[in-house]
């Protein structure tokens, strides 16, 4: 049996990757529903919905937290919101599925908001958590505070010579955010599974990763412009009609980032050209706020978009459940 499949108890080796404040219940309910793994993200079913009746998704700000919090709500409203998005889910499945921790401190008793999830993750006996840490390796200390509470742990590793210092802490599953650099990841991990997580929205993604040796994908634009998502209709309608001239590109924090085209993103591309800091960029964009701008609120004034650079072939707003059928027939 695959080793994905074992770990995470799906059906399928599909995971879904959250983007930061576009989650909710009802999505990775019908993803996990389906087979696959979904997975609460940072801040899940925040501000997603106009007709929003939860007190924990309330605010009077259009802004959530700031640039040097990662965007990420206080501790008790965080609890609150994610404890509301586990019931949704739970009254849609029985089925297997994670929530994403994020901390940038290495000690888990510097992040009382980090820690009083994998607390509610243990009440609530869910077992499978995404850790992000921004770009760091998760540290010994949150991996064996997990583990002593039952979760296993994913996380995604940017360079390759990262992956033995995420063995030696114990890390779960890695995930790999490279096409080119797959093979050479998967070579390099070993015994450890490998999740293959580049972007895109190739139906044959899965046959490829395990071709290449990863035991399973790792998905994004995808399952944000699901049926379900909480994605904002104009950016589905958007990215539907796309042309692949349409989409812009920029450098953020090491990563190249594409977008659909608007006053930000532009404004972001050309800072990119200009060989302007990637962390410089990222403050232009008004971080993780931007991304919510765009993606959850469709406003390309002050938003932008992270999606695939393939996204432009998506042409029809297919369910979860459509989109892992076509990911599995083609494997």
């Amino acid at each position: 049996m695959n080793k994905i499949c074992q770990l995470l108890g799906t059906n399928y080796p599909i995971v879904h990757e959250p983007i930061h404040t576009l989650t909710d219940g009802k999505l990775v309910a019908a993803i996990s529903e389906s087979g696959a793994l979904g997975i609460l993200g940072i801040n899940a079913g925040y501000k997603v919905r106009s007709d929003a009746t939860s007190s924990a998704s309330i605010s009077n700000s259009n802004k959530i937290g700031t640039i040097s919090n990662n965007s990420l709500l206080d501790a008790m409203t965080e609890r609150n919101l994610m404890n509301e998005q586990i019931d949704q889910t739970l009254s849609n499945t029985f089925r297997p599925f994670g929530v994403e921790i994020a901390s940038t401190s290495s000690n888990p008793e510097d992040d009382h908001r980090a820690t009083e999830l994998v607390e509610l993750m243990r009440k609530r006996r869910l077992t499978v958590a995404l850790f992000e840490d921004f770009g760091k390796v998760a540290s010994k200390a949150w991996v064996n505070l997990l583990h002593n509470n039952g979760i296993k742990i994913m996380q995604i590793i940017n360079k390759i010579n990262d992956i033995s210092a995420a063995q030696s802490n114990g890390i779960d599953i890695l995930i790999c955010k490279s096409n080119t650099e797959l093979a050479s990841f998967v070579h390099q991990a070993g015994k450890t599974p490998v999740l293959a997580g580049y972007d895109t929205t190739n139906s044959h993604v899965l046959k490829d990763a395990l071709r290449k040796g990863a035991q399973g994908v790792f998905l994004k634009t995808v399952f944000a412009l699901a049926k379900e998502a909480p994605t904002s209709p104009i950016i589905k309608d958007k990215i539907i009609n796309a042309q692949a001239q349409e989409l812009i590109s920029f450098k953020m924090n090491s990563r190249t980032i594409y977008s659909l085209t608007g006053k930000l993103p532009q404004k972001l591309a050309k800072l990119t050209q200009d060989n302007e800091d990637g962390k410089q960029i990222f403050t232009a964009a008004d971080g993780y706020q931007g991304l919510i701008n765009g993606m959850a609120e469709g406003n390309l004034e002050i938003g932008y978009t992270d999606i695939a650079a393939d996204s432009y072939n998506i042409k029809t707003i297919k369910t979860a459940h459509q989109i892992i059928a076509e990911l599995t027939n083609n494997n």
